[in-house]
């Protein structure tokens, strides 16, 4: 796809499970004959802006007639492994620990965790899906269906993130025309879009390479280095998948749960985790200063996608 990958993702699933019905019903007006009132939370107004783009991607596919493949495999499917309980809770083995585990009774029920769970080694149990194998025919609807949502030809958009990552995307395809339709300008949408979804890594970018956190991870390096060497958490979790290989899947678990429970009274003791939350204020704070005017850009542009969204019943 000409996009990139989290834009893709999100776009594709977006429109795909409009075009199924799984988006299909919609505000249009209250029980006087009003139009509905912009949603207060958050929450609703990210569904109302996704239904919105959905539903406007949907009419441009139409009118290019062009069909959706099929949905993906939805929430409970056999194989589908970490994620959210069904209720949108995270699950307990799925908690954050952006800068290491500090909780040493949470690592030795949990391991790493989720971060585990994505990367088991072969061996394991657990159900695995597989991509589904298309024929000629139907890998070209499914091109034309992504060339007519994404667009093709030379990428015209482009920007470079804060933590270096260049995001580019067509302006000629039916996304495209759902952003500029909701938006007002599809390009200040997409450049603004990007930067606000990268606030949060371009905070932890930072504070992984601020001299004190730098200084508080040699610390915890030296206090792992008995069980096993590593630099940082991440690299203690390939060490554990590089070992657990060649293991039986009880001794594998054995093994990770007392890495993690190393780790995480390592963190403790060297307070890694402490450092990088007080970091992350100040270097958060930096980051959204820095980012003024595209957050501002993005905020009312959301505005007025949710009033058009709101005006035209979508």
């Amino acid at each position: 796809m000409r996009v990139s990958g989290f834009v893709a993702t999100v776009a594709l699933s977006v429109c795909v499970v409009s075009a199924t019905g799984g988006c299909a019903q919609e505000p249009g007006r209250d029980g006087a004959g009003e139009p509905q009132p912009v949603p207060k939370s958050v929450r609703a107004q990210d569904d109302l802006l996704k239904r919105a783009e959905s539903t406007l991607a949907r009419r441009c596919l139409t009118k290019r007639r062009v069909t959706p493949p099929p949905a993906p495999p939805g929430p409970g499917t056999v194989g589908r492994t970490g994620g959210s309980a069904p209720d949108g809770r995270q699950s307990a083995a799925q908690r954050p620990f952006p800068y290491g585990i500090d909780d040493p009774a949470w690592a030795a029920e949990h391991g790493f965790g989720g971060a585990a769970e994505a990367g088991r080694p072969d061996g394991e149990d657990g159900a695995r899906t597989q991509a589904p194998r298309s024929g000629g025919q139907e890998a070209r609807r499914q091109q034309r269906f992504v060339d007519a949502l994404f667009g093709t030809g030379r990428r015209e958009l482009s920007i470079r993130t804060a933590t270096g990552l260049v995001v580019r995307a067509n302006s000629d395809g039916c996304l495209a025309e759902a952003q500029r339709i909701l938006y007002g300008d599809q390009a200040r949408w997409f450049r603004a879009t990007v930067a606000v979804d990268n606030l949060e890594a371009a905070t932890h970018h930072r504070v992984t390479r601020d001299p004190a956190y730098r200084a508080a991870l040699a610390r915890w390096a030296r206090c792992i280095a008995p069980v096993q060497k590593a630099e940082s958490p991440g690299e203690l979790r390939t060490a554990w998948l590089r070992r657990a290989r060649g293991l039986a899947p009880q001794r594998a678990a054995a093994l990770q749960r007392r890495w993690a429970v190393a780790e995480a009274r390592c963190v403790r003791s060297t307070d890694l985790a402490g450092t990088g939350t007080r970091l992350e204020r100040r270097h958060a704070a930096q980051v959204r200063a820095e980012y003024a005017d595209l957050i501002a850009d993005h905020r009312r542009m959301r505005e007025h996608g949710l009033r058009h969204a709101v005006r035209h019943g979508l």
